[in-house]
């Protein structure tokens, strides 16, 4: 009886929160009533607080949702970079495996993109919530620079510029480039997106000389 009252409660709190994402994008997260997130879920203003004491504690779900889906999914992507030494024909493919983890933190979902720009404006107006979404956002960031840092040294790759600078600046056109595409309506905005994420991380790693290549497959036998 537990498990399906449970199960009924999550149910209920997916939807006033798919709910009101919708409408952050839309409206703004100060422009979105309770009463507006709770009609589009379904359920009554009754219903909105028997589950989050505030639009506040909603937000922070949100938050924390997504830093859970951010983890998980950083974590199956990092798990596809291969562990064999770094070679000349392992260049495009160790590109493409650092593009596709940072794709992680990136979504190309329009609302998102919406959402956490409206969270980040939120958390500067409301000091409250600046705790918890810099610590959700930077436990997923630390997860990806970590794996990064750690992919590259594996494959005898480095960075040409700090670790922390590369994400900052993978973040900031990141998102410049997705507010753009929506902005603009461009339906190529995707395809420019993904291969100015490439180009940027291709200048950015510096792989070993031919030396070092050889030196390293003596050494592995």
């Amino acid at each position: 009886m537990t498990t399906t009252v449970s199960s009924r409660r999550q149910h209920t709190r997916d939807r006033l929160i798919d709910a009101a994402t919708g409408l952050f994008a839309e409206k703004s997260i100060e422009g979105a009533s309770v009463e507006e997130i709770s009609e589009r879920a379904g359920f009554t203003r009754g219903a909105f607080y028997s589950n989050f004491d505030s639009k506040e504690e909603l937000c922070l779900e949100i938050v924390r949702q997504r830093g859970v889906q951010l983890l998980e999914t950083t974590r199956r992507a990092l798990a596809a970079i291969p562990d064999a030494p770094i070679s000349a024909q392992w260049l495009e493919e160790i590109i493409a495996k650092v593009v596709a983890v940072l794709d992680v933190g990136f979504t190309l979902d329009d609302n998102w993109v919406l959402v956490r720009a409206e969270l980040r404006l939120y958390a500067y107006r409301n000091p409250t919530f600046r705790p918890a979404l810099i610590e959700i956002e930077r436990n997923a960031n630390s997860l990806a620079a970590e794996a990064l840092a750690a992919a590259l040294a594996r494959h005898g790759a480095s960075l040409r510029i700090p670790l922390d600078q590369l994400m900052t600046t993978l973040d900031a056109f990141c998102e410049r480039t997705r507010l753009d595409s929506i902005l603009t309506g461009d339906v190529n905005g995707e395809h420019a997106w993904r291969e100015g994420l490439e180009r940027l991380v291709r200048m950015a790693v510096e792989l070993p000389s031919s030396e070092d290549w050889s030196a390293g497959g003596r050494s592995d036998h």
